[in-house]
Formats: C-alpha cells, sequence, structure tokens
C-alpha cells in the first residue's frame, strides 16, 4: 500500500480521538503504540544475533558549521524540543544559535492539524520553511515517509555517528533501508509499583524479589490472585496490558496486503480480559480520574510505565509543586517483557537551505554522548545513548527520590536492549486502536468470544481500507 493513503488514513484516525475503553468504563485519553514503516529495518549485526552491540566510545564525530551560514527553522507541536534545544545546543554553540529559529506550533503531536500546518510551511517556502520537522512516535512514520524528508546520510549523518542509539529506535527511524529519522530519547517499560501495597500484600518491596512475583504472565496473574485475596489490585486497569503485548509482535499487521493477527495482539486481548473477569483491576481506563486517583491511594500495585512516565505522569507533582501522597514510596522493576512507550524523532527537509546546520544539530542532539549525559543529568530525559547510560550508572546519577533513591537506569537500559521494532509498520497506530476498541467489547461481554474480537478487528480494518486483503 502506498504511503499517501496510509498517512492519510492515520491522520484522519488520530484526528477524530476513537474512544478506547479496554476496560469499558473510561475512556483513553491518548493515542495508542508507535506508527512505524512498511518493512524490516536493514539487517544489522545486533538484529542477526538478537543480541545489541554495546555501548562504545568509538564513534564517527561531526564538526561544528562555519557559523557564516543561512538560518533553518524547528517545527515541532510544543515546547519541549524548544527546551532541550535551549538547554544543550544554545549553551554549547552560542555562536550558531542565532541560525537555529524554533517554532512551538502549539498543537497535539498526533493531531491532523499539525501535520496539515508543517505541509503548508512546506508548500509556502520562503525564509520559514521548515528544515528540520519533530514528529511525536506515533506518527514519526507519516513524517518519515513524507517526500520531502530526506535520508539523513544525505545531510552526512552515518550510523557510525548514532552506534550508541539502541538497536529498536535504528529499526524505527529506517524506511525502505535508510534511516530517516534519529531520536534524542529511548523509552523503554518498566512496572512501577507502591511499596506499601508490596509489604502488606507480598511481604516485600525489594525490586529484585517483586520482580520474581512479576517475571512473567503465568506468575503476574498468580501474582494477581494473591493481590486480591488482600484486597488490593495488580493493576488499575486492564488496558494497562497493552504496550507490554504489543512490543512483542513476532510478524507485521499486514503481510503482502494481507490483515495479519499476531499472537501478541491475541495476547493482548486474553490477559486483558482475563483481568477483567478475574477482578484484578480496579476498572480504571489510562489516563482516567479514576486511574490517576488510584496513585493517590493504597489499593493499586503497579502501573506499566517508562522512562518519561515515571517522572512526570506518576501520581504527578501538584501546581504549587507539592509532591503526591505516595512520593517516595515508589519502585521499579522489569516486568513480564521487554517493551517501550513513546518517543519523539526528528527528519530534516530537503527543503532545508543549510542541511550541514540541521544535520548537526541531530548529531548534537541524538549522538553526542556528552550531550546524552546531560539530557538525564539535568532534564531526567533517558537518553537514546548506550555510552551515556553506562557513564550514567557508574557515576551514580541515577537516583531517583520519587522512587524512594533507586536508579532505575540498569533496569530501564536492559529493557532498552531487549526491545525490538522489526515487525512495526506505518499501520500499527490505528490497528491498536482497533484491538482497543475490540478488547473494551470482549471484556464487557459484547463480543462473546476471543474469535468475535479477532473479527470485530478485521471488520474495522476492513471499513477503512479496501485495499488490505481480510481472510
Amino acid at each position: 500500500m502506498k504511503k499517501f493513503k496510509k498517512a492519510l488514513a492515520l491522520s484522519l484516525a488520530l484526528a477524530m480521538g476513537l474512544s478506547l475503553v479496554a476496560c469499558g468504563k473510561e475512556d483513553e485519553k491518548k493515542t495508542t503504540e508507535k506508527a512505524a514503516d512498511d518493512t524490516t529495518a536493514p539487517a544489522t549485526e545486533a538484529d542477526s544475533t538478537d543480541t545489541e552491540a554495546p555501548a562504545t566510545d568509538v564513534v564517527a564525530t561531526m564538526e561544528a558549521p562555519a557559523a557564516d551560514g543561512e538560518a533553518i527553522h524547528v517545527y515541532s507541536w510544543n515546547t519541549e524540543l524548544g527546551q532541550r534545544l535551549d538547554t544543550h545546543f544554545r549553551t554549547r554553540y552560542p555562536e550558531l544559535s542565532d541560525l537555529v529559529v524554533y517554532h512551538n506550533l502549539d498543537l497535539g503531536g498526533t493531531s491532523a492539524d499539525y501535520q496539515t500546518k508543517i505541509q503548508q510551511a512546506i508548500d509556502a517556502g520562503g525564509e520559514e520553511v521548515p528544515s528540520i520537522v519533530a514528529a511525536d512516535n506515533d506518527v514519526a512514520l507519516v513524517f518519515a515517509e513524507k517526500d520531502y524528508t530526506i535520508a539523513l546520510e544525505d545531510a552526512g549523518l552515518t550510523l557510525d555517528m548514532y552506534a550508541n542509539a539502541y538497536d529498536y529506535t535504528v529499526q524505527y527511524g529506517t524506511i525502505d533501508g535508510t534511516l530517516k529519522a534519529m531520536t534524542w530519547q529511548a523509552t523503554p517499560g518498566c512496572y512501577v509499583y507502591n511499596t506499601e501495597v508490596a509489604e502488606a500484600a507480598l511481604g516485600t518491596s525489594d525490586p529484585a524479589e517483586v520482580q520474581e512475583y512479576v517475571k512473567d504472565w503465568d506468575t503476574f496473574f498468580e501474582t494477581a490472585e494473591t493481590l486480591k485475596a488482600a484486597g488490593k489490585y495488580i493493576l488499575s486497569g486492564c488496558d494497562d496490558v497493552k504496550y507490554v503485548c504489543i512490543d512483542q509482535k513476532t510478524s507485521a499487521w499486514v503481510e503482502d496486503g494481507t490483515l495479519n493477527i499476531d499472537q501478541a495482539v491475541i495476547d493482548y486481548l486474553e490477559y486483558s480480559k482475563k483481568l477483567y473477569d478475574g477482578g484484578y483491576t480496579t476498572g480504571s481506563g489510562m489516563w482516567g480520574a479514576t486511574w490517576n486517583q488510584n496513585m493517590k491511594e493504597d489499593n493499586v500495585l503497579g502501573w506499566f510505565g517508562c522512562t518519561w512516565f515515571v517522572p512526570w505522569s506518576l501520581d504527578p507533582d501538584a501546581e504549587d509543586g507539592s509532591h503526591g501522597p505516595n512520593y517516595g514510596n515508589w519502585r521499579m522493576c522489569n516486568g513480564p517483557a521487554d517493551y517501550h512507550w513513546g518517543g519523539s524523532y526528528l527528519t530534516i527537509t530537503d527543503k532545508c537551505p543549510n542541511k550541514e546546520l540541521a544535520a548537526f544539530v541531530l548529531y548534537t542532539m541524538c549522538c553526542d554522548a556528552e550531550v546524552a549525559y546531560d539530557l538525564y543529568d539535568i532534564d531526567k530525559d533517558y537518553p537514546n545513548n548506550k555510552l551515556a547510560v553506562q557513564n550514567l550508572i557508574a557515576d551514580g546519577k541515577g537516583a531517583n527520590e520519587k522512587l524512594g533513591g533507586q536508579d532505575p537506569l540498569e533496569v530501564w537500559d536492559a529493557a532498552a536492549q531487549g526491545i525490538s521494532l522489526k515487525y512495526a509498520t506505518s499501520y500499527d497506530a490505528i490497528f491498536n486502536t482497533y484491538a482497543d476498541v475490540a478488547s473494551g467489547s470482549y471484556n464487557t461481554g459484547d463480543l462473546a468470544t476471543i474469535d468475535d474480537a479477532v473479527a470485530n478487528i478485521k471488520e474495522q480494518v476492513a471499513n477503512a481500507y479496501s485495499d488490505i486483503t481480510i481472510e
């Protein structure tokens, strides 16, 4: 299927804000899962052995360009990238600062409006034409597949410079064997839990010991029963398992033009149903009021979170800066499987009047190990750089007050090295949404069987994509 039709379908679906009700009780506020390219990323040594290459200090470097070139314009949907540029690029290269102009469009990163505004700016050309475009992970491939985004090697960025990036981010930013998007952040997942609940129901809150209670799905559900007997819940909502499940795919959503339902999708439907029927959650929906309120109480053991979830979404501070009631009572472990959640990618456009400078911005933010180190040390933004993470761990920089002083870096590093996105496609964000819809109806009994839930996914795809074969 050609990229333009897929991009349009994804844009429209995300703009509509489909209701996601995996437990049948609360709507989800965020769009789902990653979008990626149609084809598997180019084979690398790490791909062939399923072992991530170790961190290395032997990488290709890039020199700063002269400060007499043309200005470039960086476009994003919010303030985050602008803040990162201020802290980590402008302070290092003040002579280049005025040549890098930031545009915050103040729109939803996955919205059709953002994509439209970028396209309009590209078409308009002129002095403020986008040179660098930021893309939320859910639609990163929509941008990376555009004709106006270039192969990064054409701007001088090589894989040797990106050697310390986690493999899954390289796979994800690669289109038809060509790297077209880089990211400064990695977003590996974890299971973050309430120590008070753990002590009350499991008799321990030690991360290594709690990991044994959630180390695989069979054990996870045994622990859910133990928690239920103690009047507690293992998760807040049934849909909390979706990111963990979906990243275990061993095949793509669409293969040779035919819809393919991977076992990981079946697992998501079945695990969510088991949570629902077993009464192992409070019945909340992700991002809903109950889901957030549960973080302030002592009735739910844990949440599947990630590198940005822990500092900013887990029982967040109040507007006055005061901490939530469970601040310091959280710890984290790996959970049943390695997975990721979220991220932001950067692309360079063919309209860029100073590709040397644009490439240097991406190199600085996404490849430079010292910058990556500071991303976490200053901003608590987990870097997409294995060497920087190794150095942060060695320097004891990971201790987190919200986690009672626990250092989460080793858990996240191990998880990031275990993630594979070889089977990600640009269908993923919207098709995962279809799975959410089917899951909600299956949980509540509106769909009687797992076969009915699968049929529902197929029906949703058939209604939206006339050129995909449904068997």
